[in-house]
């Protein structure tokens, strides 16, 4: 591999992937859209709200995504659900993103009933967005945003990108740099979160 490739390849690693990736956005689907694209994904149900999103949450502005399974239910994304969770934001587009995917399941197969994560396919297509999770066996629950409605609001512009949320919908943290390790996640969530994860 010659030096420009190899400096080509540097740069969008440190970049992270671009938001536009995914082809052009569109209008996010709303509760009534045709869920069927989700039929055969293996993603876990999300998560209930308790309350609605707190009046100074970055996300406030975004409207209900539909949860990544078969029934489509529509999810208030950054609403409070009684306990900390971690929302990561992924593409199958985005390469950084598939590194930190697996890094994601072990959190929340650790983490158990205290601590919910949550991906949000961003600006993609939802039969690649299905492929790309299955690949990597991932079963934690998901929205689909294929408007980057969630991205725009947290003032980013491309991925991958988590955030932090308290238990009561406080965005305590965004975190947007080099694929997440078991290790260096376990500590931001324990820094952040108060919840310590093996």
């Amino acid at each position: 591999m010659g030096p420009v490739r190899v400096l080509v390849v540097v740069v969008l690693l440190l970049a992270g992937c671009s938001s536009g990736g995914g082809g052009k956005a569109e209008e996010s689907p709303t509760p009534g859209w045709n869920p069927s694209a989700f039929a055969d994904s293996k993603f876990a149900a999300c998560p209930a709200a308790t309350g609605p999103v707190p009046g100074g949450s970055p996300l406030r502005s975004v409207k209900p995504l539909l949860c990544m399974v078969k029934t489509g239910d529509p999810v208030t994304v950054g609403a409070p659900i009684g306990r900390p969770m971690v929302l990561n934001l992924w593409a199958s587009w985005c390469l950084p993103c598939k590194d930190e995917m697996p890094v994601m399941e072990h959190l929340s197969t650790a983490a158990g009933a205290r601590l919910a994560v949550v991906g949000v396919n961003t600006g993609d297509d939802a039969p690649n967005a299905i492929l790309a999770a299955d690949d990597v066996g991932v079963t934690f629950p998901n929205v689909y945003d294929r408007a980057q409605d969630v991205l725009h609001a947290l003032k980013l512009n491309s991925l991958p990108a988590t955030a932090f949320i308290s238990a009561d919908g406080e965005v305590v943290h965004v975190y947007r740099g080099t694929p997440l390790t078991d290790k260096t996640l376990s500590a931001l969530v324990e820094q952040h979160l108060g919840v310590r994860v093996a």
